[in-house]
């Protein structure tokens, strides 16, 4: 019987709009700090290439998303991403032009009583990435899972979270 190596990969993001910082930079850090997975930040922007060589790069059988949420006072577990972006300097627009209207998380990501399940990833970076990361994950045959987490989260309990769904 072959070893399935699984070589996870977590993402978050660099700083964005009015925000400075962006707690996904600490996670990521963290995460690389115990080698937990692969870590790395993105830069917030439009660019499908950034994801799609990291996966080309690390060939992850699974994969997590993080993204900062100003206003979740829970991290948010998105289970869908929506075909369309938008941005505060530009009109909304599809992802693929041809695309489904949804692409749906593979992994799933147990729930506490600090986390909650939405179906609405928004329009911006996050809900981008979720939709390419989606689909490249299903060619990949890779699972996949985005979560939104607030200004204010605790690293740890989020560190253990991955580590719950990582364990598996």
């Amino acid at each position: 019987m072959a070893i399935v190596q699984v070589n996870p990969l977590v993402y978050g993001f660099g700083p964005y709009e009015r925000y400075t910082h962006n707690v996904t930079t600490d996670i990521i850090r963290e995460v690389n700090r115990l080698r937990l997975a692969n870590g790395i930040v993105f830069d917030v922007s439009f660019d499908p290439n950034q994801f799609i060589e990291a996966l080309e790069r690390h060939q992850p059988k699974v994969i997590i998303g993080i993204g900062q949420h100003p206003r979740a006072r829970k991290i948010r577990i998105e289970r869908r991403a929506r075909n369309w972006r938008q941005s505060a300097s530009s009109e909304g627009k599809p992802i693929e032009s041809y695309g489904p209207e949804f692409r749906y998380a593979s992994l799933k990501i147990p729930t506490t009583e600090e986390t909650t399940v939405t179906y609405d990833a928004g329009g911006y970076v996050c809900n981008y990435s979720m939709y390419l990361m989606c689909r490249e994950a299903e060619k990949m045959e890779a699972k996949y899972a985005f979560l939104h987490v607030p200004v204010q989260v605790d690293i740890q309990r989020t560190i253990e979270l991955f580590n719950a769904v990582l364990e598996r």
